[in-house]
């Protein structure tokens, strides 16, 4: 019997994290207490843009921590925008500076497509993002608030449904999945079926992996520094990331590899 071919897959996403530093202290997030964090350099920025430049995806998501407190967060999203001007540009944002510092929102408004809003009783943004998502819907914006549902009320939820609904938004509710709180160990048989639905990470320090959810260093594969970046983005993976195993988010796909990504 013939083999049957792999399903071709693309790469849907490159995310980029840009800071370390943050403006909010919840407790179920890595980079709490994150005001002292560090900001990636406009030209660790740039050279990222000229590997990213060479491989097929289609989205680049701005993240942080936050990064609307990033020193150069509006020349970071125009160089974004001027230079992968085919890529939906996305941003990871509380939206705390978006409603308190108008060149922060107009930076927003002139680069990404799709602003995506973490919301809930740890954010504490509730007044914020009441008075941001109007402007940006009315720019034609996508929008997406998102909140965790373990630290959110039955009251909030539901009058950040209202909002959403108003105005055109959406509303989205997840668990806490990159955090280990104590939670049993999964048992860990096919590759997640998350990871299948594949996109690339980078660190503050060009390390790269191919998941959202694989936080811990030591899951990195490779960095935007090797010579042969662009094979490793779409190389196939037959092994588990360490996070794993303590991932909320862990589905068991059945599939032992990870084919090779194809356009």
């Amino acid at each position: 019997m013939t083999p049957r071919a792999p399903v071709p897959r693309t790469l849907k996403t490159a995310k980029v994290k840009i800071t370390t530093k943050c403006n909010r202290h919840c407790d179920f997030c890595i980079f709490a207490d994150g005001a002292q964090g560090e900001n990636m350099s406009l030209d660790l920025f740039s050279t990222i843009l000229t590997r990213l430049e060479t491989i097929p995806f289609q989205q680049l998501h701005i993240n942080g921590g936050e990064p609307t407190v990033h020193r150069d967060f509006p020349a970071l999203s125009d160089a974004a925008r001027k230079r992968l001007p085919d890529k939906v540009t996305v941003l990871g944002t509380n939206a705390i500076t978006l409603a308190r510092n108008q060149p922060i929102m107009d930076a927003t408004l002139r680069s990404y497509d799709q602003i995506l809003i973490g919301c809930d009783d740890e954010h504490g943004n509730y007044d914020e993002v009441h008075a941001v998502v109007p402007r940006l819907r009315e720019a034609g914006k996508t929008v997406v608030v998102n909140s965790v549902l373990e630290g959110i009320s039955s009251t909030r939820l539901k009058q950040l449904g209202t909002l959403c609904e108003q105005y055109g938004a959406i509303h989205v509710t997840n668990h806490v999945h990159h955090v280990d709180v104590g939670q049993p160990a999964n048992e860990l048989r096919g590759l997640c079926d998350r990871y299948l639905d594949q996109h690339l990470m980078i660190e503050m320090d060009g390390s790269c992996y191919r998941c959202f959810n694989a936080m811990a260093k030591d899951d990195s594969e490779f960095s935007i520094w090797d010579e042969d970046f662009a094979a490793k983005v779409f190389a196939p993976r037959a092994h588990h990331f360490r996070f794993c195993l303590r991932c909320h988010e862990y589905t068991d796909s059945g599939a032992a590899l990870v084919p090779a990504l194809t356009v």
